[in-house]
Order: C-alpha cells, then sequence, then structure tokens
C-alpha cells in the first residue's frame, strides 16, 4: 500500500493523494466498475468509460475524502 500524489497539470503536484491498493471493500462496496491500482474504472449506460481514484485525502492528513475523477486530472495533464 501507498500514497500516491496525483500530478495536477502544470503544477507538479496537487494537494490530493490516493491509496494505489485500494478495492471495493476500501471505498464503495456497491460502486459500479471494476478495481485496478486503486483507480475504479465503470461504464454507465450508453456512456463511455470514466475512472476515479478510489480512495483519496490531501497530502498531510489521515482522513480520507472518497473519490476524486482521474480523467479530470489526466485532462489537466494532456
Amino acid at each position: 500500500m501507498a500514497w500516491v500524489t496525483i500530478k495536477d497539470g502544470a503544477n507538479a503536484d496537487t494537494v490530493w493523494q490516493y491509496e494505489n491498493t485500494a478495492t471495493a471493500s476500501n471505498t464503495y462496496s456497491d460502486a459500479n466498475g471494476s478495481y485496478s491500482g486503486g483507480i475504479r474504472t465503470f461504464t454507465p449506460p450508453g456512456g463511455s468509460a470514466q475512472q476515479n481514484y478510489a480512495r483519496c485525502r490531501k497530502v498531510g492528513e489521515t482522513t480520507e475524502r472518497g473519490e476524486l475523477s482521474k480523467d479530470f486530472y489526466d485532462a489537466l495533464n494532456a
């Protein structure tokens, strides 16, 4: 298990981290999709695949805050 800092566009890092071994049992056990590397991937009916960092917190904190959109942060880094 490791907390990994999420990259944020032009900034080297953001204030967010995700846990790279998170599974459904660590987060929302009834959420649609599959988990790999701490990322939940799901496809809504009639839509395209979406990805979320499944278990997140702010850097330097221990309180978990839920999910963040990986698609959003990937777009910042494009």
